[in-house]
């Protein structure tokens, strides 16, 4: 008994001594795993917690408060510092309520916090890495958005406006020296664009990641066909973050907005977020009036009220529901907006009179491939840089599993990480640290590893065709006539994970390969021999079928895939489009001829007027050319290059409402697609082979 009192009190006094070690923890130390890619001498020594922490409303001129959190760095109590600007709908800093002690405790390990309030965006790694290297951040909520006051609609052009005054309330405060840069994903990469087209003077350089060139077609109707799992999953999840809701349950889990102040003057924050009593849906606004967890009586209500003016959002389905053609107005609280004033392609002219520096991102899984035009359309113009890496929307780095696939060195995040402060040093410091030497085009080549190039496309880049032929193969043999047919297999649908992700699900986190052994089942298939050599693809393969049917409409989807020796089939890119919107239009019409966007590519219009009924109707044959997203990619020697082509992607895509009106898989009609070949009918691929 003695002993077993002795081994208890042992235990208990570690516990204790545990407890007390976190106490007074700062969470682990931040080394950037750069792999040797981008590395930045300054970034080898990161202090941690080189910051105060403000929080207050910052009143703009119709009134709107914004809720702000601003970090200021040690060195800003003796001299002036820049100001990295970041400006977002989902949530500035978040309160994890009702955590348990071994959470609190897990999370006090990791990040140095006890909870339950955390700080969102930017990360503790990014918010570390720049206040120690002598930046203050403000990470504003939008209007509408988290615990500011007011309400919008998704991209507003109100918003735009909003972020220049923010921009010019940084410049004035003493702690600022007048310069701002921006950095931020998706739609936080949006508004850096919309902003610096306006260029107000205090904003000196931005660093979206991650957005496309053409909000109609990248966010809502990849090749006219509306993307039915991604507009339902982010908009609710955009709905639920904007009314401050508490879902721990959702697959991406959503928590309420950190207050402001703390109105009842007691000392905690968390019970200035009221009781959630909806039984419906996680929410408290919904309520007549807030209740909270202390029973006390607040005067103002303001976290309540604010978040209550949320509710007249516009939220993103219901842009949608009327924007069923590219060219259509929508009304926005008695406002008629077009395009022009949301979609980034058109904010391109503005951006280079501009001259402003941008480090631009993306991904060669994201669902915004689009961003490839806007640095090509960018490039010579701006101080411009560009990296594209093989990342999803999500996470914000590499995969493991995708880690592990390309034998991927160091941390993407951290990679990039340490490139932006070089890019931040440079231009909003003007730091002599070399970053202008960097070749202005990074591109991590799958199976290879990074490369460096002064243009994108990189000039080195030529197109060769490869022909369908009737042994379902790819051949350079183009004399093969005849015609191959498909019986469309409508429960088709690109999940790669048991969640059902895919590339265009940006609202999830996508972590696993994408395969499709078996999915190219359900597919029309052709494949070159094995290859003799390596074969690099780099930049947009363009698709072009000669088709006909047995119906009067259809839907293609045309996957690149990489065959390996063992028969895995990894996916390597895709493109769809409605047969209705067949026909091709000069590129630079998407633009409204503003400028020539690049590179060349197929475009087809996706105005009403440019719209065909019935394309296929007494068996016509139509020529559908269209692009895939891009890719850079070794085809390995031994492997094979496949081509697989569906008429559907359940689920992740709206079926073709001539083949299945009611949209129920039971009810969709037998379809065949006839693929022909022949002088006369061509079908085939053009590849960008860089040699």
């Amino acid at each position: 008994m003695k002993y077993i009192k002795i081994f208890l009190l042992g235990i208990l006094s570690l516990f204790i001594l545990g407890f007390i070690f976190l106490f007074f923890y700062s969470g682990p130390a931040i080394n950037l795993d750069t792999a040797g890619q981008f590395e930045y001498e300054p970034l080898k020594s990161i202090e941690l917690n080189q910051y105060e922490k403000e929080k207050q409303y910052i009143s703009l001129s119709d009134e709107t408060q914004i809720a702000a959190n601003i970090f200021l760095p040690t060195i800003s109590k003796s001299e002036k510092v820049p100001t990295i600007f970041i400006f977002t709908p989902y949530n500035r800093s978040i309160v994890l309520p009702d955590l348990a002690w071994w959470e609190k405790a897990g999370a006090k390990a990791f990040t140095g916090n006890w909870g339950p309030v955390f700080n969102g965006l930017p990360n503790r790694k990014t918010l570390n890495t720049l206040t120690s290297n002598g930046y203050a951040v403000v990470v504003a909520d939008m209007r509408g958005t988290g615990a500011s006051s007011g309400f919008t609609s998704a991209m507003s052009p109100q918003l735009r406006k909003d972020g220049i005054e923010m921009i010019n309330w940084i410049a004035e405060q003493d702690w600022s020296d007048g310069k701002v840069g921006m950095q931020g994903p998706s739609y936080l990469g949006w508004i850096q664009l919309a902003i610096a087209s306006e260029k107000p003077d205090a904003l000196k350089c931005i660093s979206p990641s991650i957005m496309g060139s053409d909000i109609y077609t990248e966010a809502q109707k990849q090749g006219g066909i509306l993307m039915t799992k991604w507009g339902k999953n982010f908009n609710r999840q955009l709905r639920l973050l904007n009314l401050n809701a508490l879902d721990r349950k959702n697959k991406m889990p959503v928590f309420p907005a950190e207050p402001v102040f703390d109105e009842d003057g007691d000392g905690e924050i968390m019970d200035e977020i009221p009781l959630y009593t909806d039984l419906a849906e996680p929410l408290f606004v919904t309520a007549a009036k807030p209740t909270y967890a202390d029973g006390v009586v607040r005067e103002k209500n303001t976290y309540f009220n604010h978040t209550k003016d949320h509710l007249k959002n516009i939220w993103t389905a219901e842009i949608a529901k009327d924007w069923e053609y590219r060219d259509d107005k929508l009304v926005v609280y008695g406002d008629t907006m077009s395009l022009e004033d949301i979609t980034p392609g058109f904010f391109v002219p503005a951006i280079k009179k501009s001259k402003i520096p941008i480090l631009m991102t993306g991904g060669w899984f994201d669902g915004f491939e689009g961003v490839t035009k806007l640095y090509a359309s960018l490039q010579g113009e701006n101080p411009a840089h560009f990296v594209m890496a093989p990342r999803f929307h999500m996470p914000m780095t590499v995969p493991p599993a995708y880690k592990e696939l390309f034998d991927y060195q160091g941390e993407y995040e951290d990679q990039l990480l340490s490139l932006r402060i070089q890019f931040f040093d440079y231009y909003l410091k003007g730091e002599e640290n070399g970053f202008d030497k960097i070749d202005p085009v990074q591109l991590y080549t799958c199976y290879k590893g990074w490369e460096s190039f002064d243009s994108y496309p990189p000039k080195s880049t030529t197109y060769e065709t490869l022909f369908f032929n009737e042994t379902n193969q790819l051949t350079k043999d183009s004399s093969n006539s005849g015609l191959d047919i498909y019986e469309v297999d409508f429960s088709h649908a690109s999940d790669y994970d048991a969640e059902k992700d895919n590339r265009w699900n940006m609202a999830t986190t996508t972590d696993s390969l994408m395969i499709r052994t078996q999915l190219d089942k359900k597919c029309m298939v052709y494949e070159t021999s094995v290859l003799e050599n390596n074969l690099q693809v780099t930049g947009h393969t363009i698709v072009e079928l000669f088709l006909s049917s047995n119906q009067n409409d259809a839907d293609v989807y045309v996957y690149l895939s990489d065959v390996a020796e063992d028969g895995t089939v990894y996916y390597v890119s895709e493109g769809q489009l409605r047969a209705g919107w067949h026909r091709q239009v000069e590129d630079d019409e998407q633009v409204n001829f503003l400028y020539d966007i690049k590179p060349d590519l197929p475009w087809h219009g996706f105005d009403k007027g440019g719209y065909h009924d019935e394309p296929l109707a007494n068996d016509t044959i139509i020529s559908m050319r269209f692009d895939l997203t891009p890719t850079s990619w070794v085809f390995q020697k031994g492997h094979k290059l496949r081509v697989s082509i569906a008429g559907a992607d359940f689920e992740n895509f709206e079926f073709n409402p001539t083949l299945c009106p009611d949209g129920k898989l039971e009810n969709c009609q037998s379809t065949k697609l006839n693929i022909h070949r022949g002088r006369a009918q061509m079908s085939k691929i053009e590849l960008p082979i860089l040699k």
